[in-house]
């Protein structure tokens, strides 16, 4: 590992990994919709409802 990875770790905190998270799930909310995938989109929105909540309780605390 170079420096500038240990110092990108470093940097990163709990409410960017999950607003990171957010946007994968979003992504894949919208790929699977448009692969009509229906199975897989309540699964995801509830992953990213569960991602919100979890958002929401961090900023609260900060």
């Amino acid at each position: 590992m170079n420096n500038e990875e240990i110092e990108a770790l470093i940097k990163l905190t709990p409410m960017k990994v999950m607003t990171q998270n957010m946007k994968q799930v979003a992504e894949a909310i919208e790929s699977s919709v448009e692969n009509n995938q229906t199975d897989q989109i309540a699964d995801l929105v509830k992953s990213g409802n569960q991602l919100l909540d979890a958002i929401s309780k961090l900023s609260r605390q900060s």
